[in-house]
């Protein structure tokens, strides 16, 4: 009873530390002379290292979860537990839609920000000065790491709502906070890129206006 009350809580930590290591290291990258989307390509090898371990993770909770299902099953097998198993999935299907929009929503953020990164190159090989815009887009970059991982948490913490558990409430409010903090890092991938697309801009005007006054 007591693991099936702490669990969602202590995957939410886990989660909550991860997330905070990623939007650090966004913002730490030292002047080796490498592109901007090399630097890209690495903190989004980094994000897809830590989503395999905690697909693992999730799947051996699925494993785990699944097993105690079948054995409550075996014993209790009444008209009331089947109700409730379909109200949990009916739950559980409502959840799995809004992460799939907000994966869909990660795609399209990681798409512009792969472009945003191309554009800077460009720049600066024609000696623009887009520091700003470089910085801007590496923190961006840890923010969508972050997002992708809390959308991970948010289906982990799906995975582990039980319909036999006694504590199936306390999961199902788990899960909603977990998606609800993965739409909150994703909105703050998309802000933190605006800021970048605005750097962007500031620089390339600066270069039209160099040019235009010689």
């Amino acid at each position: 009873m007591r693991r099936e009350i702490i669990l969602p809580f202590f995957l939410a930590f886990l989660a909550s530390l991860t997330i905070y290591s990623l939007c650090s290291a966004g913002l730490v990258f030292a002047q080796t002379g490498e592109t901007v989307q090399d630097r890209l390509e690495n903190v989004r090898e980094n994000r897809l290292e830590i989503l395999g371990r905690q697909k693992q993770k999730r799947e051996n909770i699925r494993e785990n979860v699944q097993e105690t299902r079948q054995d409550i099953r075996e014993k209790v097998a009444t008209k009331q537990a089947e109700l409730r198993a379909k109200v949990v999935e009916r739950i559980k299907n409502v959840f799995s839609k809004i992460l799939r929009r907000l994966n869909a929503a990660l795609v399209r953020l990681d798409k512009i920000a792969q472009r945003v990164a191309t554009r800077i190159d460009k720049l600066k090989a024609r000696g623009v000065d887009t520091s700003a815009a470089e910085a801007a887009l590496l923190n961006a970059e840890g923010k969508g790491s972050a997002a992708a991982v809390s959308i991970e948490n948010a289906q982990v913490q799906i995975e582990v709502i039980d319909p036999t558990s006694s504590t199936v409430r306390d999961a199902v409010h788990a899960a909603r906070a977990a998606v609800g903090g993965a739409k909150d890092a994703l909105k703050a991938y998309h802000k933190a890129l605006v800021l970048a697309i605005r750097e962007l801009k500031s620089a390339h005007d600066l270069r039209e206006g160099t040019e235009s006054a010689e």
